[in-house]
């Protein structure tokens, strides 16, 4: 969408002073999908273990 007053097009993704907050959050979720990965792969071996 161009800026009527100085006709500069406002560029979509722009948003440097994020970067930490985006890397914040990157690291949240990488670390909450290993987790939950080894927590369901623990409780396959447990099933496996009790269950069979």
């Amino acid at each position: 969408m161009k800026n009527p007053k100085t006709q500069e097009v406002d560029l979509q993704g722009n948003d440097y002073e994020l970067t930490e907050t985006h890397v914040a959050i990157y690291e949240g979720f990488t670390s909450f999908v290993k987790w939950s990965t080894i927590s369901v792969i623990a409780i396959l071996i447990l099933m496996a273990i009790f269950l069979l």
